[in-house]
């Protein structure tokens, strides 16, 4: 099974058949940078928000009054008053899913 690298894999792993070194009759060579970049991921966008006083959730919400006097309702925070989350560093390093290396356990 031919496995394909998606282009984010291309630009991370080097998409060159000469494995991210330019070939000896390359005019261009001197320069193209080398491709190296490790197998690990480290760190990962955050997916919740932060709101104005600290709490973090993926989503917030808010007691708005009803027509009906008494009554209350909820409504969803809009986002653009929150924050995302930023940087998420992982515990434990994961490998990267364009990774171009099969791994296999006996």
């Amino acid at each position: 099974m031919g496995g394909t690298v998606s282009r984010a894999g291309r630009t991370l792993f080097g998409g060159e058949s000469t494995g991210g070194r330019p070939a000896a009759g390359d005019a261009g060579a001197a320069m193209r940078p080398l491709r190296t970049a490790t197998a690990l991921v480290l760190t990962r966008r955050g997916s919740m928000y932060l709101d104005e006083d600290g709490d973090l959730a993926h989503e917030f919400f808010e007691q708005v009054p009803a027509r009906q006097p008494g009554r209350t309702r909820m409504r969803r925070v809009n986002v653009r008053r929150l924050r995302p989350q930023g940087l998420v560093r992982y515990g434990v390093p994961r490998l990267h899913v364009d990774f171009p290396v099969v791994l296999y356990r006996d």
